[in-house]
């Protein structure tokens, strides 16, 4: 069990990093945080986050880490790169890992990292950084429940938690939900295209597909953003969720499943990040289908 006392660090105070955060504090648990972005770091000091002034700094802080970077690589860079992190960490470290990343590269760098006294779980959390910071989130977890003495600071920031028994399961679970995800959204943004172009009011189109058995939490998540065309502030950057999908197709080439939908929505938004979507809410997908 983590004791409300006991600090918690987190690496990368991103949307996803700053939603933990508040959750956390709110909770009662000092938290001492780093950022490579300094706008990242401002947001996170406003929150009440003790920033530092690298990942080292944080790992001398706190024995339980989360981190919350975008990729494998990132996590790799940070543990063994110029953060070196990992030389600062202390004897029985927990890191929790929140990337939704390349499950093999969790499980090798869980491996290297035990024979150094250290823990590290993917703790994959499905839904935005809203539902994050509204403590709806599921967790998604590499490791058995009985070995999970950490399922309480788990609680905070999570409805549910679902173990699956080892390094890397949880990423791909979280990459079968992102798949799903990913497809609502594609599936209401084709049909607002063509209700668009068939000249109807799309608000009156929403409320209809809301109404009936074609609902689904999605349309009132991001139904209202592809109806006004506002896709700011971000809860759900469109470019992150372009990286997801490319780790579906490469998952379900190694167990040869089949994926057309997804490889088609792999090119729709590829072609919007190149288009200077990316860094908008994911919603902009409806971007593929406007006049």
């Amino acid at each position: 069990m983590v004791a409300e006392s006991e600090p918690i660090g987190i690496v990368g105070l991103g949307l996803v990093g700053r939603a933990v955060a508040r959750r956390l504090l709110a909770a009662g648990y000092p938290v001492f945080g780093y950022d490579i972005d300094e706008t990242a770091c401002a947001a996170a000091r406003e929150t009440g986050v003790d920033v530092l002034p690298d990942a080292q700094a944080v790992a001398r802080q706190a024995k339980t880490i989360l981190l919350s970077l975008l990729t494998s690589e990132n996590r790799r860079e940070l543990m063994w790169g110029k953060q070196a992190m990992a030389d600062a960490l202390q004897p029985g470290a927990l890191i929790l890992d929140a990337i939704t990343g390349r499950p093999e590269d969790i499980e090798e760098d869980a491996q290297r990292l035990a024979k150094e006294g250290v823990k590290l779980v993917d703790v994959c959390l499905s839904g935005s950084s809203q539902v994050i910071g509204d403590g709806h989130a599921l967790a998604l977890i590499g490791d058995k429940e009985e070995d999970a003495d950490y399922a309480n600071l788990l609680e905070v920031f999570s409805k549910a938690q679902y173990y699956f028994g080892a390094p890397g399961q949880g990423n791909r679970v979280k990459l079968i939900v992102n798949l799903v995800f990913g497809l609502n959204r594609l599936v209401l943004a084709e049909a607002l295209g063509l209700a668009e172009h068939a000249g109807f009011d799309l608000g009156d189109i929403l409320e209809v597909l809301r109404a009936g058995d074609t609902y689904s939490t999605v349309m009132d998540a991001k139904g209202p953003k592809m109806v006004s065309g506002i896709y700011e502030p971000p809860v759900a950057r469109l470019a992150q969720h372009a990286k997801d999908v490319h780790l579906i197709l490469e998952f379900a080439r190694q167990v040869g499943a089949a994926v057309p939908v997804s490889e088609t929505h792999a090119n729709l938004i590829d072609a919007l990040v190149r288009d200077g979507w990316g860094d908008f809410d994911n919603a902009a997908v409806f971007e593929a289908y406007r006049l």
